[in-house]
């Protein structure tokens, strides 16, 4: 499990309110994810069921479609070249990813 979250606030060049999976999905992929506002989250699990696996599939889709797009290549290819594990490459800032490299290149 890879939190991109990390990943889409250091890299993204977002508005720091348009960081989430909705905003960033609609921005970065053109993708218009089923919204559900959260006080009717339990009343459309009671009563329309089927609407609340679409608004779950389509968080999903956009999750799965914003990693494999921005972060997978992006996080491994920053792996090869500084010795941290993708985890660490996804939470560190930029700042310590840079000293991280330049004490490689120094080695």
């Amino acid at each position: 499990h890879l939190d991109a979250f990390c990943s889409v606030k250091r890299d993204s060049y977002l508005p720091q309110g348009s960081q989430g999976l909705k905003a960033v999905t609609k921005y970065k992929l053109g993708y218009d994810p089923v919204e559900v506002d959260p006080e009717d989250m339990v009343r459309f699990a009671r009563d329309r069921p089927s609407h609340m696996a679409s608004y779950s599939v389509s968080d999903a889709v956009a999750t799965y479609y914003l990693y494999d797009k921005y972060v997978h290549m992006f996080i491994f290819s920053l792996c090869t070249i500084i010795p941290m594990g993708p985890e660490d490459v996804l939470r560190k800032g930029s700042g310590t990813l840079c000293e991280a490299l330049l004490m490689v290149e120094a080695c």
